[in-house]
């Protein structure tokens, strides 16, 4: 993850063979040019241009530390764990003289289940796959949102359902012809200033609802 903040002044190409922005090359990147990135160390004595060396710590220091990591379920046990063991191991909260003055640990890690398609495990080998660019063409990307947002979110398993989405889709359509009818009636909509017991219990609700959203 840390890499990444720096990556794109690094590699012109996915594989690195192509030098980056900065025309570093991999062999220039010592040790202690490592130590200034990540930890801020003393400039190291090597043949690139300070400005480039100071460049990358100002990316690196930005986007670190990592404030969410997300990922699936089932890398709790391998890769997210170790993703917090390598953090520790590499920027612990003492280095003697080298101590960080801003804490480079992940703020947060955020797992989630997988998504189901119908509620059955989506195989390309069973056919019951469906891409985000599928669904968006026979859903749209409303409907898709609407979908996703009626699927779950938890550490259980996600539910993608094709007749909720079609429902979804309906009533969607129920709320825009309902908007265009009451647009169309504005006309005979009350125009009056004065401030009527329905709109002291409109407000009421609205305040209530704000006041529920900020204490969740």
């Amino acid at each position: 993850m840390a890499y990444y903040t720096v990556s794109f002044l690094l590699q012109g190409s996915v594989d690195g063979s192509v030098p980056g922005p900065l025309g570093i090359r991999p062999e220039q990147l010592s040790t202690p040019v490592w130590d200034y990135i990540f930890y801020g160390s003393h400039l190291p004595e090597t043949d690139i241009p300070t400005e480039a060396l100071k460049q990358l710590r100002r990316e690196f220091s930005y986007w670190y530390p990592v404030d969410l990591r997300p990922s699936g379920k089932d890398l709790i046990q391998n890769h997210l764990t170790y993703f917090l063991y390598n953090h520790v191991a590499i920027w612990p909260q003492q280095r003697g003289e080298e101590a960080c003055d801003v804490c480079r640990w992940p703020v947060a890690v955020r797992a989630n289940g997988h998504i189901l398609l119908n509620s059955e495990k989506m195989s390309k080998s069973t056919g019951n796959f469906l891409t985000l660019s599928e669904a968006v063409e026979r859903f749209s990307a409303d409907g898709t949102r609407l979908a996703l947002a009626l699927a779950g979110d938890s550490l259980e398993d996600a539910n993608f359902v094709y007749e909720m989405t079609d429902a979804g889709l309906l009533r969607l359509y129920s709320q825009l012809d309902w908007v265009k009818e009451v647009a169309a009636g504005r006309g005979k909509m009350r125009d009056s200033s004065s401030y009527t017991y329905y709109d002291r219990v409109f407000e009421s609700e609205i305040n209530q609802a704000v006041l529920l959203t900020d204490s969740n």
